[in-house]
């Protein structure tokens, strides 16, 4: 600013040599703004267009033209502080008022961006997984960011109107912390929420057991879990439950699953005919895995049966019918040899006296 006082002394200005001064610096800084402008439009645009990812591209849609005002304000700034220098009040106001405003930008553009960013990789996430918590969660976290953010802001414009914020901030801890008791129950969950998002101890569509209720994975939310029973009743679940119990997931760790069946035959039965029935009809059904092959054992001689005990797997949880299916063929087939499923029986001795 010397330098350009220096310049125009020679032309004599006088008094209106500080306002010259002062015009200049706001056409260098629209003229700076221009050239930001410019080379974002048509140089970073471009280079931003030629990545795989859609960030940049948002990024410096968004920084454009607040980028462009941001420079201007600035060259704004530093032009009427050196032209109200001697009105020391009116500069002070002037300069507390851009800065306010500043800082109100930067808070908004600070907060775009990080909505964008968080946003583009819950998207990567979501793609991944079929839960809705990823999509409940993040925008959730966006908007815990997006309040500290412009809470930040705001402590920043008040220090700059030389309020002291301290008082502010104690109240607002004891209302936090009212809050936070009174809805303590709900903040658990919440964080619940992130835990099973971060532990995945089970996604939708996977049969589970916790806390007495089974079923399918319906839905996983924010603060609870939803389970479709077998009879069709929907079971909701909070996170903290979740989290302080024992979850049993029949899909890990894997999605086949062990069938155990249990026959009884009557006492005289050809023992390996019998093991050969069952292993045959468990080889021909569709529903049973060839890998591990089905296994036939005789367990016991019991009070009114030969015990034998049937071990398969199943492709999946989901394979309902599969024991059915079995029970029915395997009945056909002891019907059809002459093999006896016998029921239990008691014989009484009446002794004369």
């Amino acid at each position: 600013m010397e330098f350009i006082e220096i310049f125009l002394e020679p032309y004599g200005l006088g008094p209106f040599t500080k306002i010259i001064v002062a015009a200049i610096i706001i056409l260098a800084s629209v003229i700076a703004a221009k050239i930001v402008f410019y080379l974002i439009e048509r140089w970073f645009t471009k280079l931003a267009s030629r990545t795989k990812t859609e960030i940049d591209d948002k990024i410096l849609e968004i920084l454009r033209k607040p980028l462009y005002y941001i420079i201007i304000l600035i060259g704004v700034q530093l032009a009427l502080g050196y032209l109200l220098v001697s009105y020391t009040p009116y500069g002070d106001y002037v300069s507390m008022s851009i800065k306010i405003v500043l800082v109100l930008v930067a808070a908004y553009l600070i907060s775009n961006i990080i909505t964008i960013i968080i946003n583009d990789f819950g998207k990567k996430i979501s793609e991944k997984t079929e839960s809705t918590l990823d999509d409940e969660a993040l925008p959730f976290i966006v908007k815990l960011i997006n309040i500290a953010i412009y809470l930040f802001a705001i402590s920043i414009v008040l220090d700059t109107l030389n309020i002291n914020i301290t008082p502010l901030i104690a109240g607002l801890g004891i209302i936090g912390f009212a809050l936070g008791f009174g809805a303590k129950d709900v903040v658990a969950n919440i964080l619940a929420g992130f835990f099973i998002l971060l532990d995945r101890p089970f996604i939708r569509g996977e049969r589970i057991e916790v806390s007495g209720n089974s079923g399918d994975v319906f839905d996983i939310g924010l603060r609870t879990t939803k389970i479709k029973t077998p009879t069709n009743e929907i079971v909701i679940i909070p996170n903290s439950d979740i989290v302080s119990s024992a979850v049993r997931n029949y899909a890990l760790p894997e999605m086949r699953v062990k069938l155990i069946a249990d026959y009884g035959v009557a006492y005289g039965s050809d023992i390996e005919k019998v093991k050969k029935i069952i292993l045959d009809v468990a080889k021909e059904s569709k529903s049973v895995l060839e890998d591990p092959a089905p296994e036939v054992y005789f367990l016991e001689f019991g009070d009114s049966s030969l015990n034998f005990k049937l071990v398969c797997w199943m492709p999946d949880f989901r394979s309902y019918g599969v024991r059915d299916e079995l029970n029915t063929k395997i009945s056909e087939r002891f019907a059809k040899e002459g093999i006896e499923i016998p029921f239990p029986t008691r014989t009484v001795y009446l002794e004369k006296e």
